[in-house]
């Protein structure tokens, strides 16, 4: 086994981080204030992505040590999809009727597989690979991180369409969760492998930025279900 480039030990420590972002609000959720069952699934695929995107880099950055890299990398950025599909089950229950989620709920399933299933194409062996959303030499989004981040942009756009139901507590948490989502956002333009001279891990950075941003929605969610009675919080 051969040891792993220097972007490669940045990317697979920092997953650590990732893995963190889900296990972490789980812990949370257990011994401090209790969440419905829809956020407790949303972080355990947070948990479940922080997984694969340590497989991805310490088995199949360079040379794939378990399998072929395209497979590490369909587990990796699908999983992500998935992650954005629960939260946005998750807001829908939320702030949404039964009628609304009647709909949007299989189209937004519809969505995560066809998404999904994008990216399991793009990655196959023989597949001849181009950036959906090219930004040059800097890197830019495949077809799955583009639904990755058309899925984080409809988050958003749910959760802000009921500012006036978010308890005002919990307001400036949801502000700072879309601009970290915005921070990570720039940094994902980059390649797994693009450094900015001295030392500054582009994508390993991501992983840390996309942590603190799991961590913050957490935050977020226990302000605003500390204050709503318990027979609403569920």
């Amino acid at each position: 086994m051969e040891n792993l480039p220097n972007y490669g030990l940045a990317n697979t420590a920092t997953a650590f981080a990732t893995l963190g972002g889900g296990l972490f609000p789980l812990l949370y959720c257990r011994f401090m204030l209790k969440q419905p069952p829809r956020w407790t699934f949303v972080y355990w695929m947070i948990l479940v992505t922080g997984v694969f995107t340590i497989t991805l880099h310490g088995f199949g950055e360079t040379n794939p040590v378990w399998g072929e890299r395209w497979l590490w990398s369909v587990l990796d950025t699908g999983s992500n999809i998935v992650v954005t599909w629960s939260i946005t089950l998750a807001v829908l229950g939320d702030y949404y009727g039964r009628k609304t989620r009647n709909w949007a709920m299989p189209l937004a399933t519809v969505g995560m597989i066809a998404g999904v299933g994008w990216h399991y194409y793009d990655r196959l062996p023989g597949s001849v690979r181009s950036y959906l959303i090219p930004f040059g030499k800097w890197g830019g989004f495949y077809p799955g991180e583009s639904f990755l981040i058309a899925f984080s942009f409809l988050v958003l756009f749910l959760f802000f369409a009921k500012w006036k139901l978010i308890p005002k507590e919990a307001r400036p948490l949801l502000v700072l969760v879309a601009l970290i989502f915005f921070v990570g956002m720039l940094l994902a333009t980059a390649g797994n492998e693009q450094i900015v001279y001295p030392f500054l891990s582009i994508h390993a950075i991501w992983h840390i930025v996309g942590a603190f941003g799991f961590m913050t929605l957490w935050a977020f969610n226990h302000v605003r279900f500390s204050i709503v009675p318990d027979e609403d919080r569920r």
